[in-house]
């Protein structure tokens, strides 16, 4: 899943700690170096040490100190060497506000890659530092209050519909010290209040031990294995189509889901099966609640192939332990081919999606379903993997029937009393009667794309009458966008201000003027309409 490190670089972040470093003859050489030299080497040490499908996602490094202090050092890339570089010269501000900073990592991601995708927030910082306008801070700084957190505790089933109900968006804290509750809370209220879900706390020093001030090389590493052991929860699931089959890795592991209609929770199923294939222009960009990885169960986990024998001068001397070593190497080479065997069908089935631009609709479950389909990398053309995108439970995708539906018509709807099929001459799939304008469906989820269309519309209507067809064929198609995103009353009555704006200023040719105020009693009588019609010149 996207992740974005965020790095605290406020004025507490240069307290010194001791830091022990152990050498192999029993000996020790301790320095005093800064927090933020040990946030460095925290995150240097995740990056180097994580393998394989973490590596395949991307990563962005953002600094946080004030309300007004975010900078955004190395947008969304896969080099982790620019993010390692980057972080070994923290920069040393004044104030701290960690909800600002919460907030916009929150709103870089969704704009990014839109809410409804699975998103983390690595948020690196101290318990210790607290923000220059604390949440609810008679709550937080009573001296009273003993350090015990008196909240009651949610039973499973609670957690889960709360996990559910909040936003895609995770975030976890690494800390220096142990936070205690209070702090907890308020990393907790902190989270909350930007509709995020609180995942874990990490933390090199606990706080039961005051004096201790010495930070060790085995602490970084206690921590980068806990993080690495919440970042790799990876499922083990098996992909089936028909009598195929493949075990395979599926990272992030798949969250469970609310059924709508009735309220049950749905577990993700150990076997992922295919129910059939469809074209990737029919099922266009349908909403996924999270994406997922499909790896191979080979690439996440390589068995180590045995040297041959006499592969060197040194093993051909040694003939004695070769009857040992060829038994070894026999007994390994079989294991990888059957491994190799195994993952057979993945293969065939990424070859396939990607020469015939299509996707494998699949069901996590009875009434939840998903589809596969083949993405290319960016830099490495030839290579490529497999998705996953989870949908809501139920028919979620609204210009495709039922998945329950999805077959063959005898298959489905067989006859009754040995009656005639309808559809029995037709050919399968059973083509539709008329064309749905969801076929062309406009995608304005991010601002770029509605802003290019609406530029590229006013930019022909000052080129009129030459453009007359790009301006009508760009009308029409803002005309069915504000139709499909129900925007057509703000929408058009801001465009009919525009172009009399553009009429009055003399920006429109005399000749173009006709045009334009066509369109504008166009749009007058699309206001009240029910539905979208097409522009067309002759009904003026």
């Amino acid at each position: 899943m996207p992740t974005i490190l965020l790095v605290d670089c406020s004025l507490g972040m240069a307290e010194r700690f001791s830091f022990v470093i152990k050498q192999g003859n029993n000996m020790a050489t301790t320095m005093n170096i800064e927090k933020r030299s040990l946030v460095a080497k925290i995150i240097e040490s995740l990056i180097t040490n994580t393998n394989s499908p973490t590596k395949l996602e991307t990563i962005a490094l953002v600094f946080f100190a004030g309300r007004d202090t975010i900078k955004i050092v190395q947008h969304f890339t896969k080099n982790t060497d620019d993010i390692i570089k980057s972080v070994q010269k923290l920069p040393i501000f004044g104030e701290f506000s960690l909800k600002s900073a919460i907030e916009f990592a929150k709103k870089y991601l969704t704009t990014t890659f839109g809410s409804q995708r699975s998103q983390k927030i690595l948020v690196f910082t101290d318990s210790s530092h607290r923000d220059d306008d604390p949440i609810k801070e008679s709550t937080y700084n009573n001296s009273n209050q003993m350090d015990i957190d008196l909240r009651k505790e949610k039973t499973n089933d609670e957690q889960d519909k709360t996990l559910l109900s909040n936003s895609p968006t995770d975030i976890s804290f690494v800390c220096i010290r142990k936070p205690s509750s209070i702090d907890r809370a308020r990393l907790e209220d902190i989270t909350e209040l930007a509709q995020c879900s609180f995942s874990k706390v990490y933390w090199l020093l606990n706080h039961d031990i005051e004096n201790n001030t010495t930070i060790t090389n085995e602490m970084i590493q206690d921590v980068i294995t806990q993080i690495k052991g919440d970042i790799m929860d990876v499922f083990i699931s098996i992909l089936k189509c028909g009598h195929y089959e493949s075990q395979l890795v599926v990272y992030p592991k798949i969250k469970p889901a609310i059924l709508q209609t009735t309220g049950e929770l749905l577990q993700p199923s150990n076997t992922l099966t295919v129910n059939g294939f469809i074209e990737l222009s029919s099922i266009r960009s349908a909403m996924a609640t999270s994406k997922h990885i499909l790896l191979p169960i080979q690439r996440y986990i390589r068995p180590q192939v045995a040297m041959p024998m006499f592969a060197t001068k040194k093993s051909a001397i040694s003939s004695s332990s070769s009857t040992t070593t060829t038994a070894t190497a026999n007994s390994s080479l079989t294991t990888h081919k059957k491994s190799n065997a195994a993952n057979n069908f993945y293969y065939l089935l990424l070859i396939s999606l990607k020469k015939e631009k299509s996707a494998a609709l699949i069901s996590v479950n009875d009434q939840w379903f998903g589809a596969i389909h083949c993405q290319k990398f960016e830099r490495k053309k030839k290579s490529s993997r497999l998705i996953l995108s989870v949908f809501e439970p139920g028919d979620c995708i609204p210009w495709i029937s039922s998945f329950e539906r999805l077959g063959p018509y005898s298959l489905v709807f067989p006859p009754a009393n040995n009656s005639e099929l309808v559809y029995k001459k037709q050919q399968w799939p059973v083509k539709p009667f008329a064309r749905s304008y969801t076929e062309t469906f406009l995608i304005w989820c991010r601002q770029n794309n509605f802003q290019n269309d609406i530029n590229k519309f006013v930019r022909a209507s000052v080129k009129l009458p030459d453009k007359v067809n790009i301006f009508h064929r760009e009308l029409n198609k803002i005309c069915r966008g504000a139709f499909i995103y129900g925007l057509r009353d703000r929408l058009f009555h801001l465009l009919r201000q525009l172009f009399q704006h553009q009429i009055q200023s003399g920006k429109i040719k005399p000749d173009g003027i006709k045009y334009v105020q066509n369109v504008i009693m166009y749009m007058n009588r699309l206001s009240s309409s029910d539905r979208y019609i097409k522009y067309e010149e002759t009904s003026t």
